[in-house]
């Protein structure tokens, strides 16, 4: 019996992967249990709904699992064979026939994978390459029970490689890897549970990773970030960091002389990082120039203070943030709170639920004065001078009471409106707008509409909250205009400079801000 667990040992050693159907489990133990025959071996399973136990049967301790249901016990004899990276690529590649493709290679030319940092080999790429198969820039063995690198340095020019979804389990396969493969920048290890290295381990295995640049580790089982920079000793001069759907939800500031030294990318989408002041703590990474924090359920944003008319000096490079899909209840506290940062262009955020999409932009391109682009569509000058007049307009009576109040009140209304001083020096003091507000009481106000094309112009008195699209409606009619729908915007009559488009049919004229006397323009 003990050779034959010996045996077992050597196949399975404590740590290493195993899969059965689609169900992947990591080796927790290896040998006899009681009131049973034979080798059996201790499977935690990645799902902790798939198994029966936590490690412990009949009283008696196995191993232990994190989640209640996770164990079971295997027969070895029910695990089918393991391979190299060499003949799962062979194997993929070589054995190329569009008339018997298996639904894992479809799904690898086709999915997403959910990392921008790697480009999927296609079908076509797959047929014309296979001719010349050491010649691949690009591998993928997603979903193969790849265990162990083979003989590699044939792959001379093979830069991304793909091993997600396999049975890798160790960073001494991974270094196994990269050191046969000199070109190799871009790495995919998505959805295995790697044994977090020793610092013996480390010091051994380091300059294998002297030539990766980009790395995913997608939901990879980290739940401590703590073993998330210990495993970055490996590669400190990392560029692109992929740790989406992994479960921890504290960071610590990272020592950048050992870790980080490069890095420009990182993402953290859909981990559990709900505190803003978590995040806060990576701000020393001065090289980091995107940061995803998608899906993480932070409600609210705030960074260290500072003088409203100063930037802070963290985060020193970061040009694009992505918030999407995270219930941050307060919009403008949030935007307002961003404006510290000293780089950023870059933001891409869905609205609150009790927000709207226009609403939401106009907010953040007036309250971050640096914003270039949102949710990847550039800002134009019309929609920064239209929503930087609408927060001019919008503080102006609360902007005068700090002034009258004294310095302190001002300072404070400063700090909650970070760019109003900078609005106040574009288009003027709101003074004049701030006395004459409480006075309008009419519903109704008289603006010049002037049709462009023709020169011809038009005084009318319409309702302040008359729609846009009802205003073309009468506009179509005054100057019988045919076919396409004309498009509006409107010059303010004390700011002529200022033209702010029409562009929502389902706003009113008072949404925005259209006053006596303004002329709403006819195109």
């Amino acid at each position: 019996m003990v050779g034959i667990i010996d045996e077992a040992q050597l196949f399975y050693p404590l740590g290493s992967r195993i899969k059965i159907a689609n169900n992947y489990g990591t080796v927790r133990y290896v040998g006899e249990v009681s009131g049973h025959t034979g080798t059996w071996l201790g499977i935690e399973w990645d799902d902790g709904m798939r198994g029966k136990h936590n490690g412990i049967v009949n009283g008696k301790r196995y191993f232990w699992t994190q989640m209640p249901m996770a164990g079971s016990f295997i027969r070895p004899g029910k695990l089918g064979p393991c391979a190299t990276l060499e003949d799962a690529a062979r194997e993929r590649y070589l054995n190329y026939d569009s008339s018997n493709v298996d639904a894992s290679l479809i799904r690898e030319a086709q999915a997403n994978l959910q990392a921008s940092l790697f480009e999927v080999v296609g079908m076509d790429k797959i047929a014309r390459k296979q001719s010349k198969f050491e010649q691949l820039s690009e591998v993928s063995v997603d979903e193969t029970p790849v265990n162990a690198a083979g003989y590699l340095k044939g792959f001379t020019q093979l830069t991304t490689l793909n091993v997600s979804h396999t049975l890798i389990w160790n960073w001494d396969i991974v270094a196994s890897i990269a050191r046969q493969l000199p070109s190799l920048s871009n790495l995919n290890l998505s959805c295995n549970r790697l044994v977090i290295p020793s610092s013996p381990q480390i010091a051994d295995l380091e300059p294998s990773f002297k030539n990766l640049k980009r790395i995913n580790l997608r939901r990879c089982g980290f739940s401590d970030w703590k073993d998330v920079m210990q495993t970055a000793l490996l590669w400190p001069d990392i560029v692109s960091l992929g740790l989406q759907e992994n479960s921890f939800s504290q960071l610590a500031v990272v020592d950048r002389q050992k870790i980080f030294r490069q890095l420009q990318e990182l993402d953290l989408h859909r981990t559990n990082i709900m505190d803003f002041d978590q995040v806060v703590k990576l701000g020393n990474i001065d090289t980091l120039r995107s940061l995803n924090l998608m899906e993480n359920g932070i409600e609210e944003i705030k960074l260290p203070d500072c003088d409203p008319l100063t930037k802070l000096n963290i985060f020193m490079s970061l040009e694009q943030l992505n918030l999407s899909h995270n219930p941050i209840w307060n919009e403008a506290n949030a935007f307002n709170e961003l404006d510290k940062l000293p780089q950023l262009r870059r933001l891409s955020k869905t609205p609150h639920l009790k927000s709207n999409f226009d609403e939401m932009v106009s907010k953040a391109v007036a309250s971050i004065s640096g914003l270039q682009f949102i949710n990847k569509a550039e800002v134009t000058a019309e929609e920064r001078r239209g929503a930087e007049y609408d927060i001019w307009k919008k503080y102006a009576v609360d902007w005068m009471q700090a002034n009258l109040q004294g310095s302190e009140a001002l300072r404070d209304f400063c700090r909650k409106h970070r760019t109003y001083s900078l609005l106040v020096k574009k288009y003027g003091s709101p003074a004049d707008f701030a006395a004459i507000a409480p006075a309008k009481q009419s519903n109704l106000i008289k603006v010049l509409i002037n049709y462009q094309l023709t020169g011809e112009t038009w005084e009318k008195k319409v309702p302040r909250m008359i729609t846009v699209q009802t205003l073309q409606g009468l506009v179509m009619k005054r100057f019988r205009l045919s076919g396409n729908v004309p498009q509006l915007s409107y010059v303010d009559a004390k700011h002529p400079d200022l033209v702010v488009p029409l562009d929502n049919n389902a706003k009113t004229l008072d949404f925005y801000s259209v006053q006596e006397h303004d002329t709403v323009l006819v195109q």
